[in-house]
């Protein structure tokens, strides 16, 4: 008696099989990691926002304190450049912006209008007890007059980022404390 025909069946995958399944995990984690890095933007930005309205209160609280006087300090960018010397180079800049940091919270801790309990949630890597740094690393400046090369905020003065590309002229992405609802005081 001949046996009926069968087709022989393997256990396993087709090769086609295997080649849309990893296909269709590749853009699962493409989709993912775009996602990350939105988060994890979003997540910066939001850091640095936060900064900048404690440092906005500290300063209205300064400013309360002493009857609306500007604080002495050295420009962040100088309103009368060195003969042959680009004001607005970046190194330049940094330098200028880690001074300009370093006087504004000194000057606001010294005026007791910079409580260690409005920063004692910020990491360290953010607020040193020094410095405050944003979400980039980069210090954030007190700006005490408006500059076309960096901001131009209504009241005269704020405080800015210079965002994740950590450039202080590049205005398309850093963060000013202008932009931003007004700060309560503490």
């Amino acid at each position: 008696m001949p046996r009926p025909f069968r087709l022989k069946t393997h256990a396993g995958f087709t090769f086609v099989e295997v080649l849309a399944t990893i296909a269709l995990l590749t853009i699962i984690l493409g989709i993912m990691v775009s996602l990350a890095r939105h988060v994890r933007s979003a997540s910066a930005n939001d850091l640095t926002k936060d900064l900048l309205r404690r440092l906005e209160g500290a300063m209205a609280l300064y400013l309360k304190k002493n009857g609306d006087h500007q604080p002495n300090l050295a420009p962040f960018i100088p309103d009368q450049p060195k003969p042959g010397a680009n004001s607005l180079e970046e190194s330049t800049l940094a330098l200028s912006a880690e001074i300009n940091n370093l006087a504004i919270v000194r000057l606001l801790k010294a005026n007791h209008v910079f409580p260690a309990d409005r920063f004692e949630d910020v990491p360290i890597a953010y607020y040193d007890g020094l410095m405050v740094r944003d979400a980039w690393g980069s210090p954030i400046v007190y700006m005490s007059h408006m500059n076309p090369a960096v901001g131009m905020a209504a009241k005269g003065w704020f405080f800015f980022s210079a965002g994740p590309d950590r450039k202080y002229t590049t205005k398309s992405d850093n963060l000013y404390s202008y932009e931003l609802p007004s700060a309560e005081a503490p």
